[in-house]
Order: C-alpha cells, then structure tokens, then sequence
C-alpha cells in the first residue's frame, strides 16, 4: 500500500464521515482547519497513549538494567573477596594443625615477653576465651605493660606477631605514662585461635 493510495483512503473516510455528519456544508478553508485538528488530535492521543508510554517504560527498563549491572558487580566484588577469604582460613587451619597441641596463648605471651626482656614491665595479664560459630574459639590474653621505652614495645610486638602460631594482636591502646617522663603504658589484646574441645 503506497503512500498516495493511504492518502485517498484516508480522504475518502473523510468524505463520508463529512457527509454523515453534515459536515461537508463547510467551507474548503474550515474543511481543511478540521480536518488539521483531528489529525492533531489523533497524533496526540498516539503519542500520549502508546509513544509516551513505551519511552518510559524503555528508559525505566534501561535503569534497572544499569542497577542490576551494578549489584552484579557487588555480587563479583563479594564472591572474590569470600574466596581469598576461605583461602586464609584454610590457610590458618593448616598452621593450627602444626602448631604444638600443648600450645597456650598465655604461657606464649610470657614467654615472649622474658625474650624482649618486658616481663617485669607487665602490670596486668588476663586470658579469656570467646566462643564462635564453627570449629575453632578465640582465645585471648588482655595484658598491659607500664613504663616501658618504645624499643622495647617495638621489640615486644615483633616477638608477640606470630604467622607461624596464629597469634596477632587485635587492639592496642599507647600513651605516656603519667609518672615518669620518655616512657610509654600500652594496653593490648593478643588473639589467636584454638579448636574447641
């Protein structure tokens, strides 16, 4: 169907609607005004009713699509990041199986403190233990050193880390002490993990 055959279908209906309706008693100028409006109108209600609509619903769809992308990428970000961490605990359950089965936290702690040559600086040492979800608990030495120099705090930390044993610490509070100037108080918690029994 051509566009000229389109065009004389579309002027007969036209015709006849002017006809019926008693329209075609109108000017050719009015006929022509009319017939602009109702083409207006119609190519109104087509945008307003199935053009405007689908705009919308496409632009809507597009940000979906882009928030979507986004938590698809979070979803990645995450699952890596389990991964790496599954590998660290597998890790860790590697050396713990290595590790002496008569190993405590507490007598390592000691013994390291002896080794940097702080024990008597020691003014408090308390274990504990946290329960956890699966096989292993967080056992864990509360200790605080008085008046130490920053050596042997450095000195200390070094020999308290261990990779090897699983031992970090997990917090650690350093300010000067209030009676003797140049040296240091340090609160810290020590951390490591055993299986639970």
């Amino acid at each position: 169907m051509t566009l000229l055959t389109l065009q004389s279908g579309f002027q007969v209906l036209l015709d006849k609607f002017f006809q019926k309706s008693g329209l075609n008693k109108l000017d050719k100028r009015e006929k022509k005004a009319l017939t602009a409006g109702v083409l207006f109108l119609v190519c109104f209600a087509l945008f307003h009713f199935a053009l405007s609509p689908l705009l919308q619903a496409r632009q809507q769809t597009a940000k979906v699509l882009i928030k979507k992308e986004e938590e698809l990428k979070q979803i990645r970000l995450l699952q890596e990041e389990y991964r790496k961490l599954q590998h660290q605990a597998v890790d860790i359950q590697g050396r713990l199986q290595q590790r002496n089965p008569a190993f405590t936290l507490f007598s390592f702690v000691e013994e390291r403190a002896a080794k940097a040559q702080v024990k008597e600086k020691i003014n408090s040492m308390t274990p504990s233990t946290a329960e956890g979800e699966g096989l292993f608990q967080e056992s864990r030495v509360d200790l605080k050193l008085e008046q130490i120099s920053l050596t042997q705090l450095v000195e200390f930390l070094q020999q308290v880390e261990s990779q090897e044993n699983v031992v970090m610490i997990k917090r650690i509070s350093i300010q000067e002490n209030s009676k003797e100037e140049g040296v240091l108080d340090a609160v810290m918690q020590i951390i490591t993990f055993t299986k639970k029994s």
